[in-house]
């Protein structure tokens, strides 16, 4: 199988680092609202803060396609600001934007700016924010969304467990061990851990789980040695990758051998067609769409926080033109049904988050 891109060129593209300060930035231009787009009734302008760099082909990405997907339906006005690599630069980052007045609100996520949030909305009572991907609740000026991503990690285990017992896929040995590649040792990418585990469990408890961390989610060529080592030496054929930036090291690892992994956060498929088999996506783009849409119709909840799970459409699998080319259907048929008791309550899936 052939690499779409090899890991110097994914470096270029992509370093999701969850360090971040006020740094270049860019704009998407709001378009004029055609006859059939959802035009807002007043004229609203919004700034998308990113606590690293764009390019990662997957969380930041997917923030910004739901920018870019309000600028185009709504006709709001977004701008789009790039951090750098200095954590200390991180509060004055979304400071300038907040103290500017420029912005009816701004977007931002990520666990790591929850104090940050915190502190600058205490500051800036009149400054609207959504935030993704940590609870904020008791602030009148912040809306925040999580997602289940133990649920979502609860299909990736099935889907990892399904292909290690798989006798259809080549790529896959006689032993009954996934692997999984965090980016750091932090409650949110071990509550991943948490639900693919459950996952894996819920259909071969005799599944074991590897799990490696980079140490951050930059450092792709870290992520690809961690994954030569699941793959050569601990019986891995299939492995998740919860690393950001430093996880395009584990999918070019495993194509580079012949065997599988799952991408995260965004579609990663297309990046090793036929070695990354599906993605476990949040779908972060749909729901900043969402929230943006709500606040454009003065119908946003401001000062609570909503989980979107797989029943709400917040997270789930990939599932493509290369997932049904490449995946079995007997794997695919069985995911369904999973899903489907997912769906109905069914299944219970635990988290480590309080």
């Amino acid at each position: 199988m052939k690499k779409s891109l090899g890991i110097t060129a994914l470096l270029l593209l992509s370093v999701l680092v969850f360090l971040a300060g006020c740094g270049k930035s860019t704009t998407t231009p709001a378009n004029t609202a055609s006859p059939g787009k959802a035009a807002t009734t007043k004229k609203i302008n919004a700034a998308y803060f990113v606590n690293g760099t764009l390019g990662d082909k997957g969380f930041f990405d997917s923030a910004q396609r739901g920018v870019k997907q309000a600028s185009e339906t709504l006709g709001i006005d977004v701008k789009t600001v790039e951090g750098g690599t200095n954590q200390a630069d991180w509060p004055a980052g979304l400071e300038s934007l907040a103290s500017s007045g420029k912005y009816d609100v701004i977007v931002l996520g990520t666990s790591q700016m929850t104090d940050i949030i915190k502190d600058v909305a205490k500051r800036y009572e009149k400054q609207k924010f959504i935030f993704f991907d940590e609870a904020i609740t008791g602030l009148p000026n912040v809306y925040s969304m999580t997602y289940s991503q133990n649920e979502g990690s609860f299909m990736a285990g099935a889907f990892a467990a399904l292909v290690t017992t798989s006798t259809e896929l080549k790529g896959a040995n006689p032993e009954k061990v996934i692997g999984f590649i965090g980016g750091m040792d932090i409650p949110i990418i071990n509550d991943f851990k948490a639900g693919y585990e459950q996952g894996a469990k819920y259909v071969d408890p005799a599944i074991s789980v590897v799990a490696s961390y980079v140490g951050d989610f930059a450092n792709a060529p870290k992520g690809k040695e961690l994954a030569l080592a699941q793959y050569n030496s601990q019986k891995v054929d299939i492995a998740f990758n919860v690393a950001g930036g430093a996880g395009l090291g584990l999918l070019e690892a495993g194509n580079s051998l012949g065997k599988y992994s799952i991408g995260v956060d965004s579609n990663q498929n297309g990046l090793y067609p036929g070695s990354v088999l599906t993605s476990m996506v949040k779908s972060i783009d749909n729901s900043v769409l969402r929230a943006l849409t709500l606040y454009s119709q003065d119908r946003l909840g401001f000062g609570k926080n909503e989980v979107l799970g797989i029943k709400e459409g917040g997270v789930g699998l990939a599932k493509d033109d290369l997932y049904n080319k490449n995946v079995p259907k007997a794997i695919q048929d069985k995911i369904m049904e999973i899903e489907d008791k997912l769906n109905k309550g069914e299944i219970k899936v635990q988290t480590t988050l309080k």
